[in-house]
């Protein structure tokens, strides 16, 4: 760790403390960048929303604000926060800020990190309930002169960024989007915390996650465009010492990634490529998702040409690269864009995956610790150490932390033949032919130290990555990777992009056959030629269901497909006393409020 001084104070007593780690440490200096205007305060103008609320009554929960300077009293922004224990980490703002709502009261030990310097700081201090806890951390003498940013540093920053809670830990996108709100599952009232609005789709501008889901992408998005904007300010004597086409590429598979994600989540983001702002004459960022997607397409397309091959799954790297670009493709000739000429151009894209990637023989493997490094399927992960909480938040009971993810009915028998759905009470042994069930459904509990079959259905839990139950999931210590690109959703890709084009033809059945076998492990359950076009576009949606449930894909292939409106109809008309309060423009989330106050050209989204 680095030294510096530190200032702690809780607001309440007005206690302050001075600690002086040294008086002679010199910290590398880290080139200061303006901020987005449109974007630079969306973190600390944020409220407690009533969600926030429900959890105070159950846990005893404080705040941490901690602030970055220079000895002169200057901001410092983009340095990372962490804690020990862990509870989040973020970036601060341009004000040098991180703040930390909701925190479990404690001790915690408080470690600062410059976006550009592997040198750290560290300071003990104590959260105290309904109270702000303040740390002030002066990291060194202002700098001098700008330093060279170390590339390979701030890479390994932003890969470090997609672990956190708002982009793809087990609360990020899969939790807060992909499966919730969906005839998939639903949450438990015993345990909504944050997400119970967003699973009954309650979306307000204002609502907690909303705010910080988009504020913890464009935090990452600037780095990306720090990396890119140095690069392009380099000189042509640093050729030979900079690998520009690598970093390059990187940086814009990176902030294509985030970009994806918030075009779906938002429908209209703002566009923001470069880091650098004139405050005198400040940019106006345009907004749209048309914009948005052309960037994203241009940025794999680059990246595509000029990254390598082969790379280890945690890299972006050429395959990694084109299966995204397919994967874009597809969703711009889908709803709402339906650019049908993209169809064709998503199958071109995807098929030049196919000969580098093989389905794992078995479906379990796919989700094995002990098979990660040698996974043969998955082409990019978010690699998880000791962290991640895949199995925390929902799993098995007696397992998962938080039980938070309850099964539909529906959904557990859609993994049955029709017929052999199961009973209440439940039978066991429970026969299914499909591999898949025993790996994504938990139909057992933990208690007293042993496994129980649970007779009731109701009682059963998403499984998917499962671990050694010998004890219940620890936060924060759960390291499954998360697979964001494997070769099974490239051959159902294929399958819908060849089905649109062209109808069920052998290409979309033969790529359709491949995943069901695997799941059957015998040719039995292929499906049998003779559909139309939309019986086989139901049929993938299915298998969709099926294989990447948990996984944070579902809601995107509804929308894709022109399903989730359906998708509610059916769910609201089988469980009314559960009905979702959807609203056809709520494909997408509003705009955040807190981009809309501080933002002047930002338009919000229809219905909003």
């Amino acid at each position: 760790m680095g030294l510096g001084f530190f200032r702690t104070c809780s607001q309440r007593n007005n206690i302050s403390q001075v600690i002086r780690l040294s008086n002679n440490t010199t910290i590398p200096p880290v080139k200061r960048i303006a901020l987005y205007l449109s974007i630079v305060f969306t973190l600390f103008t944020l409220s407690c929303s009533d969600d926030q609320s429900k959890e105070q009554e159950i846990e005893q929960l404080g705040t941490l604000e901690v602030k970055a300077v220079y000895e002169s009293g200057t901001a410092i922004p983009d340095v990372t926060v962490s804690t020990i224990p862990r509870t989040h980490e973020k970036m601060t703002d341009a004000m040098g800020k991180a703040v930390f709502t909701n925190v479990p009261i404690g001790n915690y030990e408080v470690i600062l990190t410059p976006s550009f310097s592997e040198v750290s700081v560290a300071v003990g201090v104590r959260v105290q309930e309904n109270q702000v806890a303040v740390v002030e951390a002066i990291m060194g003498p202002d700098p001098i002169s700008e330093t060279p940013i170390d590339f390979d540093v701030l890479l390994n920053s932003i890969y470090n960024q997609l672990k956190t809670e708002f982009l793809f830990d087990a609360n990020g996108y899969s939790h807060y989007w992909g499966d919730i709100g969906t005839g998939m599952v639903r949450i438990n009232p015993d345990s909504m915390g944050r997400f119970g609005d967003l699973d009954n789709y309650y979306f307000q501008s204002g609502n907690y996650v909303i705010n910080e889901v988009w504020a913890e992408h464009y935090r990452v998005i600037r780095l990306t465009n720090i990396g890119l904007g140095e690069l392009m300010d380099m000189d042509s004597t640093s050729e030979g010492e900079v690998d520009f086409d690598r970093f390059e590429s990187e940086f814009r598979f990176l902030r294509a990634l985030l970009y994806f994600n918030l075009v779906k989540l938002y429908g209209n983001p703002v566009l923001v490529t470069t880091a650098e702002v004139n405050f005198d004459d400040p940019p106006s960022f345009e907004q749209g998702r048309e914009l948005v997607f052309d960037q994203i397409v241009e940025d794999l397309i680059f990246a595509q040409q000029n990254l390598s091959s082969g790379l280890p799954k945690e890299r972006a790297s050429k395959e990694a690269a084109t299966a995204l670009l397919g994967k874009v493709y597809l969703t711009m000739a889908g709803f709402p864009m339906r650019q049908t000429d993209k169809y064709g151009l998503a199958l071109k894209e995807l098929e030049k995956v196919v000969g580098s990637f093989t389905l794992e023989e078995n479906y379990s493997d796919v989700f094995s610790i002990e098979n990660e490094s040698s996974n043969s399927e998955v082409i990019f992960n978010i690699d998880f150490d000791d962290s991640g909480n895949y199995s925390v938040p929902w799993g098995p009971r007696g397992i998962s932390f938080n039980d938070r993810l309850l099964l539909v009915p529906n959904f557990i028998n859609s993994f049955f033949e029709e017929g052999m759905e199961p009973s209440d009470p439940v039978i066991f042994p429970v026969q299914n032919n499909d591999s898949r069930f025993q790996q994504n459904i938990a139909t057992f509990s933990y208690e007293n130290g042993g496994l129980t079959d649970e007779s009731l259905t109701e009682n059963w839990r998403p499984y998917k990555f499962g671990k050694e139950m010998e004890e219940p999931s620890v936060m924060n210590q759960e390291s499954f990777d998360y697979p964001y690109l494997r070769i099974a959703d490239v051959h159902l890709m294929i399958a819908e992009a060849e089905n649109e084009l062209n109808g069920p033809t052998t290409k979309a059945y033969n790529a359709l056959n491949l995943i069901r076998r695997r799941a059957f492990g015998d040719f039995e359950h292929d499906v049998q030629s003779g559909l139309t076009q939309e019986e086989f576009s139901n049929l993938i949606l299915k298998e969709r269901r099926l294989e990447f449930c948990f996984e944070g894909q579902f809601k995107d292939d509804l929308i894709r497909m022109i399903a989730l409106e359906t998708e509610m109809l059916n769910y609201n008309q089988n469980y009314p006393e559960l009905a979702r309060d959807f609203q056809s423009h709520e494909y997408i989330w509003p705009i955040p409020q807190s981009e809309m106050s501080l933002n002047p050209d930002a338009v919000q989204n229809e219905g909003y």
